[in-house]
C-alpha cells in the first residue's frame, strides 16, 4: 500500500511483540491508534495508516494463547523476543523497513507498552534509518507513565502522554504548516521542562471521535474477523486496582460513548465486513447500570443478531441486567477477582466481596452467560498463605473459565511503586530487557523457587479444570446458543477446527 505523496503523510505503527513470541493474547485491533488515524484523516490533505505489526502473517506460525497452559514455555518464548531485537535480519524487521519505505511518512507514531520497549526501540532506530528527517513520536501507556525516560531515547523526538487524539491532531497541523510543534497541551520533547509543561485534558465528548478507521491499515488480510470486532463502550475506570495503571492513565474519570455511537459502529463494522461476534474491552462493561441497558435495548431494537463478550465486576452484574445482556447477545463475561486471600485483596485496593464471588458466578452461568474469572499472583506482599487461600478459593468457584496471570509490575501502577519501595525493581530500569516471570521475581516474602513450585500446582489445577468436560460445556453451550441466533458459518467453522484439534491430538 503506498501513500499519496502530495499529502501530509502518517504512519501510526503499534510494535510487535507476542508476534515474536509466539505465545500470548490473541492480536486485536488496535483501537486506540485506530481512532488517532479516523481523526488524522478528518483533516485536509493528511494519509494517515495503521500498521500492527504484532499480527502474523499467513504463513507464520499461530500464536499461542497463554490461557492454553503454556506457563512453562514463557521464559523461552521472551529469550526469542530478545534474540529477535539483536537480530536486524530478523523477517519482522525487514518487513518494518519494507512498510516505512513504501509509504514514505512525514510522521511515524508508535504506540507502547512496557514489554514492548524494546520492539519500539528497533522500529525507532530503523525509521531513523530509512528515513533520518522524519520526526518519531511515542504514545501511549508507558511513556505516559516513563516520560522523562523515554525522552532520554535516541530518535525519539516526541511524546504524546495521555489520551492521544487530539495532541496528534494539533501536531500534524503544525507539521503540515512548516512550524516546529510547541506549546501544544500534552506534547513533550526532550527539551521539555516537565514539571511545569501543560497537561492535556480529556475528551469530554467520546462521541464528537470518529470511530477507529479500520480501513486504512497495512496488511488487512491479517486481521482476524474476531480483530475487526474490538470495541470500547468506555474509557476509563473509577476503581483503585493497584496492579493496573487505567485509572491513572484517564485522569482518575470514566466517560461512555452514547447508545447510538457504539450501535453505529457495530452497523459500520457489520456492513464493511460481515461481522456479527464483537468483543467489548471495557475495564468494567457495566459501570454505568443505565448504559449498558441503553446499549443493550438500542442493540436489540436494531434488529441485528449479534453475539458479544466483555468484562466487569462482580458487584456490577444483577438479575436483569444479565437477562437483559443475555437477550442482547452476550455470551461470555469475565470477573477480575484476582485473589482468594481476602488480605491480598485489601491490599491491592481490589474492592470487592470475596465471599460474593460464588454465588455470582453461579448466576451468570445460569443465565447462559459463560462466566470466566482472572486471578492473580505475585504480588510483592504476598505470603506462602495468600497463594494458598488463593488455590483454594479457585478450587470452590465453578467459572466457565479460570484465567491465571502473574504480575509484573508496569509503570503507571501502585505495585510497580510497591516494588520499587521494597527494592524489588531496581532502581534505573531498562525497559528494553524488562525483566519477566519467570525470568524475574517480584515478591519479598517467597523466593523464587518456592514460588514458582506453588505456581506449578496452581496452573495445573487451572488447566485441568479448564479441560475438563464440564467447564468446556460451561464456556461453549453460550456460545453455541448466541452463534446458532447470530451466525451458523461461523459456528460450523468453530466446531470444524474444534473436531480437527481433538482428532489430530488423537492421533
Amino acid at each position: 500500500m503506498s501513500g499519496s505523496h502530495d499529502a501530509f503523510r502518517v504512519l501510526l505503527i503499534r510494535p510487535p511483540y507476542t508476534r515474536i513470541r509466539g505465545i500470548g493474547q490473541a492480536p486485536y485491533f488496535p483501537m486506540g491508534i485506530g481512532s488517532m488515524v479516523a481523526v488524522l484523516n478528518a483533516l485536509p490533505n493528511v494519509d494517515a495508516r495503521l500498521y500492527y505489526a504484532d499480527n502474523p502473517g499467513s504463513d507464520e506460525k499461530p500464536i499461542i494463547i497463554d490461557k492454553a497452559g503454556v506457563f512453562a514455555a514463557r521464559s523461552h518464548a521472551q529469550n526469542v523476543y530478545f534474540d529477535a531485537l539483536d537480530n536486524s535480519d530478523h523477517r519482522i524487521w525487514k518487513e518494518v523497513r519494507q512498510v516505512l519505505d513504501d509509504f514514505r511518512p512525514n510522521l511515524v507514531g508508535i504506540s507502547v507498552l512496557t514489554p514492548e520497549t524494546g520492539s519500539a526501540l528497533n522500529v525507532t532506530v530503523i525509521s531513523k534509518e530509512q528515513l533520518p528527517d522524519t520526526p518519531v513520536v511515542w504514545g501511549g501507556v508507558h511513556p505516559t507513565f516513563a516520560l522523562s525516560e523515554t525522552l532520554a531515547i535516541p530518535g525519539v523526538d516526541y511524546v504524546v502522554a495521555g489520551e492521544g487524539e487530539i495532541t496528534l491532531r494539533e501536531m500534524v497541523l503544525s507539521l503540515q504548516a512548516g512550524k516546529l510543534p510547541a506549546q501544544i497541551p500534552g506534547l513533550f520533547h526532550r527539551n521539555s521542562d516537565l514539571q511545569h509543561s501543560t497537561q492535556r485534558g480529556l475528551q469530554e465528548n467520546l462521541d464528537l471521535l470518529p470511530i477507529p478507521d479500520r480501513h486504512a491499515v497495512f496488511f488487512p488480510e491479517r486481521f482476524t474477523p474476531v480483530a475487526m470486532g474490538s470495541l470500547m463502550h468506555s474509557r476509563g475506570c473509577p476503581w483503585r486496582c493497584g496492579f493496573c495503571s487505567s485509572r491513572r492513565f484517564w485522569q482518575e474519570r470514566v466517560r461512555f460513548r452514547s447508545a447510538g455511537s457504539v450501535l453505529d459502529e457495530i452497523l459500520a463494522i457489520h456492513r464493511d465486513f460481515g461481522i456479527r461476534i464483537f468483543t467489548f474491552w471495557d475495564d468494567a462493561f457495566t459501570i454505568d447500570r443505565l448504559l449498558t441497558e441503553s446499549l443493550c435495548e438500542s442493540i436489540l431494537r436494531s434488529g441485528l443478531k449479534i453475539a458479544w463478550r466483555t468484562a466487569t465486576r462482580l458487584d456490577l452484574l444483577d438479575e436483569g441486567l444479565l437477562k437483559l445482556m443475555k437477550r442482547a447477545g452476550c455470551f461470555q463475561v469475565e470477573l477480575g477477582i484476582e485473589s482468594g486471600s481476602p488480605r491480598m485483596s485489601e491490599l491491592i485496593r481490589k474492592d470487592i466481596d470475596l465471599d460474593a464471588a460464588p454465588a455470582v458466578i453461579d448466576r451468570t452461568n445460569r443465565h447462559g452467560i459463560a462466566c470466566g474469572v482472572f486471578m492473580m499472583a505475585g504480588f510483592p506482599d504476598e505470603t506462602r498463605d495468600d497463594l494458598m487461600q488463593t488455590l483454594s478459593f479457585i478450587q470452590r468457584i465453578k467459572p466457565a473459565e479460570i484465567v491465571l496471570n502473574i504480575l509484573d509490575p508496569m509503570p503507571g501502577s501502585e505495585q510497580f511503586e510497591r516494588a520499587i519501595e521494597m527494592k524489588l525493581l531496581p532502581e534505573h530500569i531498562d525497559y528494553s530487557r524488562f525483566p519477566l516471570w519467570p525470568d524475574a521475581h517480584y515478591m519479598m516474602h517467597v523466593d523464587r523457587d518456592e514460588f514458582n513450585k506453588i505456581i506449578e500446582d496452581i496452573s495445573g489445577y487451572v488447566f485441568r479444570y479448564n479441560s475438563s468436560r464440564t467447564a468446556m460445556i460451561r464456556r461453549a453451550r453460550p456460545e453455541i446458543a448466541q452463534l446458532l441466533r447470530t451466525d451458523r458459518k461461523v459456528l460450523l467453522q468453530k466446531v470444524s477446527r474444534f473436531i480437527g484439534r481433538r482428532f489430530l491430538r488423537r492421533l
